[in-house]
């Protein structure tokens, strides 16, 4: 039985049981606690909103094997040349460990940088989309940087993270869930936010007191000896923190009266428990809560010091002779047949003139939205897919602000959450106690929030982000300045976020032609999945000359 299996069957058999002695409405409340403590959501960047459809995350492809580097025959790429269409994470991974097995390697860049979606913004640099262009006027100093992209790495990403070693870029900590931000929802607890620590705390006394009641009143004594019934009651109350009578009246994991801001002088006292009916009535907390467990979510992350775009800028650095900027690929063909197979790839540089390079193979790592209008000859299964492969609609914006959350509110780092279309404002972890920081206003990546997102101006998104994120910080717009967003899906070259469909055909080759990027992965979304895709490409590669 599966762990999702397993899961409903234990929260199915206790509503059966409790229902002998429960009420029905008092059984309903139970599963919808239940399922505060079984929901997850994951992905690369996030995913979460109130859209059902959007909140499901990245589904995995199956499971493939797990090539790395050490099962590579030394020199076995010797007087072979490969093309590379894109020097995102896949495309750069791919050149580097390729050139370390002989292979002469170029790489087909269509902008006039490295990185893809990989992308840190600072004072000077621009963002283009299909319709605007904004350049970013934050202040010139270290700490301001706004990762446009990929921000964050969770600890078991040991391929990415083994580069950053490799490569001496330095690591620090990200704080991704911190108990002092803020959970909000406009149509609960009268559109004030809540402090995510009282939330937690009151959700899991309700969850314990619930099953404390149960097991009571007798609804488990087919399944439990009297040694577990007191072993699991006392577990409750250490898990839920529940009085002598197994009733919870609140507790000093809520916190205290006041803390949302700073000043308060009742640390002593404990908060007003949210009543348990107004707590469970809202959807919005049953997949928030959670959402720190998944795997590739922790509460501590990591991320490079100075700004995501070291790693990609680390990878560049060892492929200078390499890569081709503002090389704009038009056509992908196929050539000869057999042992005399090879690849063509015309492409247009900067100036305008139309150039070709002919390789024994190519890895395509271009976005699929972007690949389906390059002319080719692909079989008419991998064109099939390419066409139909979905990607997120994510949108961000950042602000350059006074640290108020740190001086007035005592959150440093973290996450907190909305069901308005903004979705999460996170608040950095770099340059803590610093005067000024880069907050996240907006991350959205639902379908509709996205979608809405996306049609909006720059200027309309600034004004909707501050508009929705004075719902959470009242003073919000009165402290930010400087704002600049992105919406992937208008960024050219890319045109998505990441893939969120199930590959199938992509994963094999056509040819001498093989494709990776993170959207081929197990971890969509994610630059270990750009990696792992990366290996597989390159073993297919291997194997053809084995």
């Amino acid at each position: 039985m599966s762990d999702h299996q397993s899961s409903s069957f234990n929260r199915r058999a206790f509503l059966e049981k409790s229902a002998k002695t429960i009420t029905a409405g008092a059984a309903i409340q139970a599963l919808s606690a239940f399922s505060f403590a079984a929901a997850t959501t994951a992905c690369g960047s996030s995913s979460a909103s109130t859209n059902p459809a959007s909140t499901t995350p990245p589904q995995p492809i199956p499971r493939q094997s797990m090539p790395r580097p050490i099962d590579w025959p030394a020199n076995i790429g010797a007087s072979k040349q490969v093309v590379i269409l894109g020097a995102g994470i896949a495309g750069m991974t791919a050149a580097f460990e390729m050139k370390k097995l002989g292979f002469s390697c170029t790489i087909l860049e269509a902008t006039s940088r490295a990185g893809g979606r990989v992308r840190t913004i600072r004072n000077g640099d621009q963002i283009i989309e299909t319709d605007s262009t904004q350049s970013c006027v934050f202040d010139d100093s270290p700490e301001l940087y706004f990762n446009a992209g990929a921000a964050r790495i969770p600890h078991h990403h040991e391929l990415l993270l083994g580069y950053c070693r490799q490569f001496d870029v330095a690591i620090e900590p990200f704080i991704n869930e911190n108990k002092s931000s803020l959970f909000h929802s406009a149509s609960a607890f009268n559109n004030q936010p809540k402090i995510a620590r009282q939330v937690v705390s009151d959700s899991q006394g309700y969850i314990g007191e619930l099953l404390a009641s149960a097991i009571n009143q007798g609804a488990l004594d087919n399944d439990l000896s009297t040694t577990e019934k007191n072993n699991l009651l006392g577990l409750l109350q250490q898990f839920a923190d529940l009085d002598s009578n197994f009733s919870y009246q609140g507790s000093s994991r809520a916190g205290f009266p006041g803390q949302e801001n700073i000043g308060s002088r009742q640390r002593g006292a404990n908060i007003t428990p949210i009543p348990r009916g107004e707590l469970l009535q809202s959807e919005f907390w049953q997949f928030k809560l959670d959402f720190f467990k998944d795997l590739n979510q922790q509460a501590a992350m990591l991320q490079p010091v100075g700004g995501m775009d070291a790693i990609p800028k680390a990878f560049e650095a060892r492929l200078t002779n390499e890569i081709i900027y503002d090389a704009v690929v038009t056509q992908i063909r196929k050539t000869g047949s057999g042992e005399n197979a090879g690849v063509a790839i015309s492409y247009q540089d900067v100036t305008g003139n139309q150039l070709s390079v002919a390789a024994d193979f190519c890895i395509c790592t271009i976005p699929a939205p972007v690949l389906k209008d390059i002319a080719n000859d692909f079989s008419a299964a991998h064109q099939s897919e390419i066409a139909n492969f979905t990607y997120s609609r994510a949108g961000k914006l950042a602000f350059q602000s006074e640290r108020f959350w740190e001086t007035n509110h005592n959150i440093y780092g973290g996450i907190s959450w909305t069901d308005q279309d903004i979705t999460q404002i996170w608040y950095p972890s770099a340059g803590l106690g610093q005067s000024q920081g880069i907050l996240l206003g907006a991350y959205t990546f639902g379908i509709v929030q996205g979608d809405r997102f996306s049609a909006q101006t720059p200027s309309a998104r600034i004004a909707s982000g501050i508009t929705q994120a004075s719902a959470i910080h009242s003073n919000f717009s009165s402290q930010v300045t400087n704002g600049i967003s992105i919406s992937w899906p208008k960024i050219p070259f890319q045109l998505g976020g990441w893939g969120n469909s199930q590959a199938s055909v992509l994963l094999t080759e056509d040819n001498n032609i093989f494709f990776a990027g993170e959207h081929l992965s197990i971890l969509q979304g994610w630059q270990e999945g750009a990696i792992l895709s990366a290996y597989s490409a390159v073993d297919l590669v291997v194997a053809k000359l084995q």
